[in-house]
């Protein structure tokens, strides 16, 4: 038995010994709470039993929120701590209440909201409700209830069976993405702390987006030389003399533009043909890309083809590529190397766009050459599409605490698409297109969406580079490189000062083709990989 014993001692020293043998920088690394944020967003969502007992249940809400304090606002001395997912119980009496909510970051930080609440025993009176389909985003409904003496509201959109309703605070707004447009029957329920509720009900239209409703990106500046336009308002376009010939397709051809944009509507796209000109062929030979805009509500498929008349069947007269995946809903911007077509390129007649029979909208259809390099960085770039074309860490030298990935390129596409255009003028331009990269500070979850002023490309800047000391000066409000949350002050959030300044360590190579920038924010250090349009 006392061997025993002796054994059993020595294996939990052993095993303690183990969990205390943490390789540093792995489950010790703290570094990455020097560029956590405050919370942002603070508020709560205020519920109520329906029995006159006053039973408010208060649940807090906060980006990078970890814990809360929620002070009641009826003199209670002493606030109720909660975690993030739970919620504080509290009775009240009739009456109107401010309520404070203290929102707590990992690191300590904290934001402070208020909101009133009314606690009534009176049944929801005068319930107003709005119910709107989005005009920017398919089949996205948005509800808004509001009532005299209501606390809060609950919807069913209709579209599941046993549905669990979304409860709203009372005048506040909810949306929802159905799978599928049609009429549904949308349910209201407002709430008071009394039995009876007031309801209303509305057989609402869902609508589908079937066009877009902004423009194709704007192509950035190229000198004549560098580029082949066969369908743009941004360059001169070559001579075309047949668009969607008869061939023997589904495809219908409309003409449309969004403002002073014109477009090309394809409906029932199976193919479709642009015939430049048999006696007089394009030569390609010099370009190195393709590049068009699309937008679809519903296509599955869409390939490019060029096609040398001239040439006998077989792969120097025609190849096609074909997109490995088709986004539906929003612009995308595709820019294919001509070293993928094994098409003869030097006597072009014939391009095809082929899809699956859907509805497919064309813009800015050219082919371009990459610039001959500037002497300095005047010209248009974009962020690397590569692994850690972003990053930042604690040095200029060291960028360990974050950086993108390879699937980023994809899933941050609308980050990876902005242009930083420095025009020979002095003057600097910051082109997102319809969407770009927002983060939580912004006032939305991480993902794509309109640009937010002032990162919107609405600043009146400039800019000036230093060769000898390798720096980058943008002036204006909004004007940034990367992410517009770093600046010298620090990494921005929802209540700092935007600077009337960003300076930028930057590197050039690759025959002024990579730019490397580095801006210093304090807290530490982030890189950005830019390359020429």
């Amino acid at each position: 038995m006392k061997n025993i014993k002796i054994l059993f001692s020595f294996l939990l020293m052993l095993a303690v010994t183990i969990s205390c043998s943490v390789p540093e920088g792995i489950d010790d690394d703290t570094s990455f709470l020097n560029s956590a944020s405050d919370p942002a967003a603070v508020s709560a969502l205020a519920t109520i039993t329906q029995n006159n007992s006053g039973k408010v249940t208060l649940t807090p809400r906060g980006e990078g929120a970890t814990k809360f304090e929620v002070y009641f606002g009826d003199g209670t001395a002493q606030p109720a701590v909660v975690n993030a997912g739970s919620s504080a119980v509290h009775i009240y009496r009739e009456g109107v209440y401010t309520v404070k909510i203290v929102a707590f970051g990992i690191t300590g930080k904290k934001t402070e909201s208020t909101q009133q609440i009314n606690v009534s025993f009176r049944s929801p009176e005068n319930l107003v409700v709005t119910i709107e389909n989005d005009r920017a985003i398919s089949k996205k409904v948005t509800v808004r209830a509001t009532a005299d003496f209501a606390l809060f509201y609950e919807v069913y959109f209709g579209d599941v069976p046993n549905e669990v309703p979304v409860q709203v605070n009372n005048g506040e707004s909810t949306s929802h993405v159905y799978a599928n447009a049609g009429t549904y029957t949308i349910k209201i329920v407002s709430k008071s702390g009394a039995i009876r509720t007031t309801n209303y009900q509305e057989d609402f239209v869902v609508t589908a987006i079937m066009a877009p409703t902004t423009a194709a990106p704007t192509p950035p500046t190229r000198q004549s030389g560098d580029v082949v336009s066969i369908f743009s308002d941004s360059y001169t376009n070559i001579g075309v003399s047949e668009w969607n010939p008869g061939w023997g397709q589904s495809t219908v051809l409309t003409n449309v533009s969004i403002g002073s944009n014109n477009i090309l509507k394809y409906s029932a796209l199976n193919y479709t043909g642009i015939v430049t000109d048999y006696g007089n062929a394009t030569n390609l030979s010099n370009m190195t890309y393709v590049h068009f805009d699309y937008w679809t509500p519903d296509a599955t498929t869409l390939g490019f083809k060029i096609v040398n008349t001239s040439q006998p069947n077989g792969p120097t007269k025609e190849s096609q590529f074909d997109l490995s995946t088709v986004t539906r809903m929003s612009w995308v911007s595709v820019d294919i190397p001509l070293s993928d077509f094994t098409t003869n390129k030097s006597a072009i007649t014939q391009m095809l766009f082929a899809s699956s029979g859907g509805t497919v909208f064309i813009d800015n259809l050219y082919f371009y050459k990459n610039p001959t390099p500037a002497s300095g960085i005047q010209g248009t770039w974009k962020l690397a599409p590569e692994a850690g074309a972003l990053k930042v860490g604690p040095s200029a030298t060291d960028f360990s605490w974050w950086q993108n990935n390879t699937a980023d390129v994809t899933t941050r596409a609308c980050l990876f698409d902005d242009h930083y255009v420095f025009n020979t003028n002095g003057t600097f331009n910051n082109v997102q297109g319809s969407t770009t990269w927002l983060e939580a500070w912004q006032g939305t979850a991480d993902a794509c969406g309109t640009p937010v002023a002032p990162h919107n490309g609405s600043a009146n800047a400039t800019y000036t580079y230093d060769s000898v000391a390798n720096t980058i000066t943008l002036n204006g409000v909004g004007a940034y490189l990367g992410l517009p949350k770093a600046t010298n002050a620090g990494e921005l959030n929802a209540s700092a000062t935007v600077p009337n300044s960003r300076v930028y360590s930057a590197v050039l190579s690759n025959g002024n083709n990579t730019l490397e920038v580095v801006i210093n924010f304090g807290g530490g250090f982030w890189y950005f990989k830019l390359v020429r349009v």
